[in-house]
């Protein structure tokens, strides 16, 4: 049956939800202007329970905000701060906004500041001369040369960790930029906590391509299947990154494999080191073999990883563009030519969570080939080791092969020199000016060497049914000889 109320009944309860809208809006603006007056933060969240509704007002808080209180829309980031100025804070202090961290895990580095700021890697070399292009995956945007300003909080773009629009990205080569194509109202109204997505957009595609850098972090882990992951499939744990990468004050557990930021992280943090098999030889082995060693099985089981590059054939003009059997394209006249794979089964290395690192200035001079660029420490007699899964990442790259130095290439934008490789192709040019930039010495003789570097491999856990057995090892299974042994422990 339908209820029909008086016209004199209807008119009132129009009138109490048009004062209740104002009400609210009354005291939101007060609580805001509360917050900028006395120089506090709060959230919205925080703000918004004393404010009174009746049910009929179902926007969303930030919706609210940047309609009826900020009615010119979201404008920047200074828009965000006004309520969250100490989350904004907390920022510039945290490995995702610095990029670098005292180097406490790197023997050799103690006491001197080390990162993504002056490391060496074999993908594309290194950020200084680059800014402009690397930092399409920094928290920023403006970055685009050595005068950013890390004490400028405006500068933070929050939305690349907290739009949940799924239409929010950067453009790739606008020093941090939000694309052109972006809504930044629909971004703003719909901010959340991070989602795997939100964290994927930069860790996915590091390297330069989906899953091309790290292996065992592609954009299939936001829908993974259980077999691919059993902490983020819907079937598993369904867990988001948050789970296991803790956060306080905006400090990301697990970035310590190179410095000490924000905390370590292990499997041991939430399972328990002994008694966990049913089979007490599995057991036994925990002392020497960490968990990922036997549940990651292979890497790169939904999409392929990059896993050579060999920058000395980039500037060649070939079409049609090679293929292989990935349907991934394996030139790029920038980059030269790549090797992709899949399943890959990982490097078992020993690790006692220190690092060997090269950094620019440092020590970036080599004696032999490969040039170890980045490799785990450890070894069978270090009682802080275990045997640990790497992705081995093979490379070919420029050097100054008179001094024996590798040198960063200025690859990307003027913000190092008139030219960049990927402009110019010359690479004469493109080293002297990522030299001058950096500061090294440089003969002015460029040449290409073999390098190697290593990186940990944490995701796609398999299910125990896909977990390593014996045999996968023993018998056969690895060189432990390599390893440090006399033969296979197992007989």
């Amino acid at each position: 049956m339908f209820t029909v109320h008086p016209p004199h009944q209807h008119h009132r309860h129009i009138r109490d939800i048009e004062h209740t809208k104002f009400i609210r809006r009354m005291l939101l603006i007060l609580a805001m202007l509360g917050v900028l007056l006395l120089n506090v933060s709060a959230n919205c969240e925080v703000l918004f329970p004393m404010i009174p509704t009746d049910g009929t007002d179902e926007k969303p808080i930030h919706e609210t905000i940047f309609t009826e209180i900020l009615t010119d829309g979201f404008t920047g980031t200074t828009d965000c701060l006004q309520c969250h100025s100490d989350m904004g804070q907390q920022l510039l202090t945290t490995g995702h906004w610095t990029w670098e961290g005292e180097a406490v895990n790197v023997p050799g580095f103690e006491d001197q500041i080390i990162g993504k700021t002056n490391l060496l890697n074999n993908f594309c070399i290194a950020v200084p001369s680059n800014e402009g292009r690397c930092t399409q995956c920094h928290i920023s945007s403006g970055w685009k040369d050595d005068s950013f300003d890390f004490n400028n909080v405006n500068q933070l773009d929050c939305l690349v960790c907290h739009d949940s629009s799924g239409q929010y990205k950067k453009a790739p080569t606008t020093a941090g930029a939000p694309d052109e194509s972006v809504d930044l109202q629909m971004a703003a109204i719909s901010v959340s906590a991070p989602t795997r997505s939100n964290c994927g957009a930069c860790h996915y595609f590091a390297g330069g391509g989906d899953n091309v850098k790290h292996g065992d972090l592609s954009s299939a882990l936001n829908a993974p299947a259980y077999e691919l992951d059993v902490h983020m499939a819907a079937e598993g744990r369904n867990w988001s990154c948050q789970v296991c990468h803790t956060t306080t004050d905006h400090q990301i557990r697990g970035t310590s494999e190179i410095h000490s930021m924000d905390g370590e992280l292990r499997c041991t943090t939430c399972h328990a080191s002994n008694g966990i098999h049913e089979n007490g030889v599995l057991d036994d082995h925990i002392a020497k073999v960490a968990c990922q060693a036997c549940h990651l099985p292979a890497f790169a089981r939904a999409m392929p990883t990059k896993v050579e590059w060999y920058w000395d054939e980039a500037g060649q003009d070939i079409d049609p563009i090679p293929t292989d059997e990935f349907g991934m394209n394996t030139y790029d006249k920038k980059k030269g030519r790549f090797v992709y794979a899949m399943n890959v089964r990982p490097e078992l290395m020993w690790y006692n969570h220190t690092w060997e690192k090269m950094a620019i200035g440092v020590n970036d001079t080599y004696t032999e080939e490969p040039v170890v660029l980045s490799q785990p420490l450890g070894s069978k007699d270090d009682p802080e080791s275990k045997l640990y899964p790497f992705k081995k990442m093979i490379g070919r790259q420029p050097a100054d092969t008179v001094n024996q130095r590798i040198v960063v290439p200025h690859l990307f934008g003027m913000a190092g020199g008139e030219n960049p490789y990927w402009a110019k192709y010359d690479w004469d040019l493109a080293l002297a000016e990522g030299a001058a930039y950096t500061g090294v010495p440089f003969s002015g003789t460029v040449g290409f060497v073999d390098t190697v570097m290593y990186l940990t491999v944490n995701h796609e856990i398999a299910p125990p049914s896909m977990a390593l057995n014996c045999n996968d090892c023993h018998n056969g299974g690895i060189d432990f000889t390599a390893l440090g042994y006399d033969a296979d422990p197992a007989g």
